[in-house]
């Protein structure tokens, strides 16, 4: 995938969840008055002489963006998300309005870092070993091992 669909769609979910228009909705009914159909949940759409679901079975979802999930799959970004207090999507909006490549690249890195320093097949830096780091290899292999006390 180039940078430009997903920067459009960085700058979609992060516009949308600070409008806080979550969770997206997956049916919609035709309004004749207007000629269009509307998104609404279900029971309001099953009210109606025409509705449909927008969502497909067994198809991913996206709570913020529907049937585009590829800011949702990306866990890099979830994790910086994760992190982001209520109030800090207004911040987020204008950042990403100004530089959405930047902040899909910085952001990413940013939830690489959270994600490593939380997973548990990430080495630890441990301490530069000693001038004894390693000897004696085992119980009995020392020097001394074999004298008489």
């Amino acid at each position: 995938m180039s940078r430009a669909p997903e920067t459009t769609l960085l700058r979609r979910y992060v516009f949308e969840r600070t409008a806080g228009r979550t969770p997206r909705k997956e049916f919609a009914r035709y309004h004749s008055g207007i000629g269009a159909w509307i998104r609404c949940d279900e029971t309001t759409a099953r009210d109606s002489a025409h509705w449909r679901r927008l969502r497909k079975l067994a198809a991913p979802w996206c709570p913020i963006l529907g049937p585009q999930t590829s800011i949702a799959d990306d866990d890099a970004l979830q994790a910086y998300f994760a992190t982001v207090p209520e109030d800090g999507w207004q911040r987020l909006a204008a950042l990403v309005g100004k530089r959405p490549t930047t902040c899909l690249r910085e952001w990413r890195e940013s939830g690489r870092r959270i994600l490593d320093a939380v997973s548990l097949d990430h080495p630890r830096r441990a301490a530069p070993p000693g001038k004894l780091a390693g000897w004696p290899i085992g119980r009995g292999t020392g020097r001394r091992s074999l004298q008489a006390r």
